[in-house]
């Protein structure tokens, strides 16, 4: 007898169905752009539950559980319906080695958050917002630049190289020098440097990743990067998707997890009172 509910392991195994269809989704540069944009706006989500909430709502840009927007002076309006997330399913279990306790995850359930966009009540703190000209994206690309120097660059500003005049940046890993040219916009700058960035951080000599995918991880990481910032996320350039993956979903898979990774861990290292020299 088929009943009417539908059962936890329906709703996962629907959600992963979704999840799946997401990630095909992907090939196009169109929705890789989308879900970046969603990425950007919920910094604190894995890359699987980004591409479902984008899936179901792809202008989500605060998401919470009910009784965290209830903590958060808001509430959810009635009749609204919840986005489904995976979320782990965990039991305790000890460490023959070590004897500690440890949280093993055995499994994923079906949750339900919601957009702001599905609440009600008193605003949200707001977060300082970096102009696009002045002396505070120029602080910003130097922030950065410490961070290149950091991995044991050289970082300078210059003229472009023999070979490389169309490039606004180039990462050597022979001399291991980062230069960004010297006729940018502060804006362009900041933007080019957390790209170059990304190559010393994710492409060293003994990469084996195409061109394509390497550029459009670079290219990925600095959108992140910047919107974190404040900067205006247009002009960005992502190239045909589908091209440089190939098709392959589980390489767009590993791209969107390199990318999340390697974009939060530059984020969590810059601060607005970290010195800019």
């Amino acid at each position: 007898m088929q009943t009417e509910t539908t059962t936890t392991t329906d709703k996962t195994d629907e959600l992963l169905d979704q999840l799946h269809a997401g990630i095909e989704a992907l090939t196009t540069t169109e929705a890789w752009t989308a879900w970046l944009d969603v990425a950007r706006h919920l910094p604190s989500y894995s890359f699987n539950n980004l591409i479902l909430l984008w899936s179901q709502n792809p202008n989500a840009t605060h998401v919470a559980g009910y009784r965290a927007w209830k903590n958060l002076g808001r509430q959810v309006r009635r009749g609204e319906t919840g986005l489904r997330i995976l979320a782990p399913c965990t039991y305790k279990d000890t460490d023959e080695d070590t004897g500690e306790d440890r949280q093993v995850i055995r499994g994923f359930r079906s949750v339900a958050v919601f957009d702001i966009s599905q609440t009600d009540g008193a605003p949200l703190p707001q977060a300082p917002v970096i102009t696009l000209t002045g002396e505070v994206p120029r602080l910003f690309r130097q922030q950065l630049s410490c961070l290149v120097r950091a991995e044991g660059f050289t970082f300078r500003i210059g003229p472009r190289p023999p070979g490389h005049e169309a490039a606004n940046g180039l990462t050597d890993w022979g001399t291991r020098t980062v230069i960004v040219r010297d006729d940018l916009t502060d804006a362009q700058a900041a933007k080019t440097t957390a790209h170059e960035l990304a190559h010393v951080l994710l492409h060293g000599p003994d990469c084996r990743l195409n061109r394509g995918t390497r550029e459009i991880e670079a290219e990925s990481v600095a959108y992140l990067v910047c919107a974190a910032a404040g900067l205006d996320a247009a002009g960005y350039s992502f190239g045909y998707v589908a091209g440089w993956a190939g098709g392959d979903l589980e390489a767009i898979a590993d791209t969107a997890g390199r990318v999340l990774d390697i974009a939060r861990s530059i984020t969590a290292r810059l601060t607005p009172d970290a010195p800019g020299v």
